[in-house]
């Protein structure tokens, strides 16, 4: 069923960028340029459900190097057993196209609880065709990036610095 419901929304948005790029396109006066402006108008329209994703993805990946486990330093770390502890995600309210919420994370040393390592982790929500249409079949993850900051990068500074993730 979902699949059927995703194919009539694709073959509807499809007709509709037709629909449009010929209605404007008959609207040029000369008629070396219509079938020129058909096609990009063609182009624009199907291209446009995604450009705010695609910006969306840039300014995400930015702000996981920026803040994220990548900018830490880990070499208090180095060697110890640590335990983590996340805050309540919250807003980031930094002019981001997509929506998107961040939670502090701390890592403490397992024996001494000291402060060893502080970043954040970002979550997004995808565009505006993953929110409100049918075609996200009710998932708001982005359709062209995780949605999170890469976890396997994470793992990869504990096994290359040596320190050992409790849980809790």
């Amino acid at each position: 069923m979902n699949g059927l419901i995703l194919l009539t929304a694709v073959v509807a948005s499809l007709w509709l960028c037709v629909w449009l790029s010929k209605t404007i396109g008959n609207l040029v006066p000369n008629a070396a340029w219509r079938s020129t402006v058909k096609v990009g108008v063609f182009l624009v329209l199907l291209a446009s459900p995604f450009v705010d994703e695609l910006i969306g993805m840039y300014q995400f990946k930015a702000l996981c190097k920026a803040n994220g486990i990548e900018s830490a330093d880990v070499s208090r770390a180095r060697g110890k057993r640590v335990k983590v502890q996340y805050s309540g995600r919250t807003d980031v309210e930094s002019g981001l196209l997509l929506p998107t919420k961040q939670s502090d994370v701390t890592f403490q040393d397992a024996d001494t609880a000291a402060i060893l390592i502080r970043h954040k982790n970002y979550y997004s929500e995808g565009g505006w065709l993953m929110r409100y249409t049918p075609i996200s079949m009710g998932s708001h993850t982005p359709m062209l990036f995780g949605g999170l900051c890469d976890q396997r990068k994470e793992q990869e500074i504990f096994q290359a610095n040596s320190i050992t993730f409790l849980y809790k």
